[in-house]
């Protein structure tokens, strides 16, 4: 008797032998007796199945977040200004306005760096450079405050300190990531 006239399934080889079906078959409707396709496992040829490209899959979140606290102190300094008394300036102008631009400044690099953290380091140095300002502008601007040193001044200090060390590590963090896709591109391509 040939295999195709074969009725019964104790006839069969253990190697034919019908397996249990890993997904339940349709119980209603017109595909009752059916299987998804998508269940079967050619339903996507091997040639067409990418693994993912990267190890971490949220490597442009972790490297943009020190950049996204960036962002949020920028809009502290356009904030406090009506939060915190200001002293009048040496110059003779409120320093509420140095917190307020710088605060515009340090806002936009953040949000710019935090969206796109590998392709603008630039924002990134502008943004050390613009902290670095924050620390030193009580000093150089000559900022009057009889008594209170944790008012502006201290305000400044902090938020500029904050600003230069998220930027750097924002930068040190994208520069890591980039410099391991690299490395896991050019294995890669080695192996291929």
């Amino acid at each position: 008797m040939s295999p195709r006239h074969r009725t019964s399934h104790d006839e069969r080889p253990a190697a034919e032998q019908p397996q249990a079906p890993m997904v339940p078959e349709e119980q209603y409707g017109p595909w009752k007796g059916m299987r998804p396709p998508h269940t079967h496992p050619s339903a996507v040829p091997a040639d067409r199945y990418r693994r993912p490209s990267r190890q971490v899959p949220f490597r442009d979140v972790l490297a943009g977040f020190p950049s996204a606290l960036v962002f949020l102190a920028g809009v502290w300094l356009l904030v406090c200004p009506w939060l915190i008394d200001h002293p009048v300036a040496a110059a003779g102008f409120s320093p509420a306005w140095n917190d307020i631009l710088t605060g515009l400044v340090v806002a936009g690099l953040g949000a710019v760096r935090a969206v796109s953290p590998f392709r603008t380091a630039w924002a990134g140095w502008l943004a050390v450079l613009a902290g670095g300002w924050l620390v030193a502008a009580p000093f150089a601007l000559g900022f009057e405050e009889p008594g209170q040193v944790a008012g502006a001044t201290g305000n400044d200090i902090a938020a500029g300190g904050f600003v230069v060390a998220l930027s750097l590590a924002g930068l040190a963090l994208a520069a890591f990531w980039q410099r391991r896709a690299a490395r896991e591109t050019g294995t890669r391509n080695s192996r291929a």
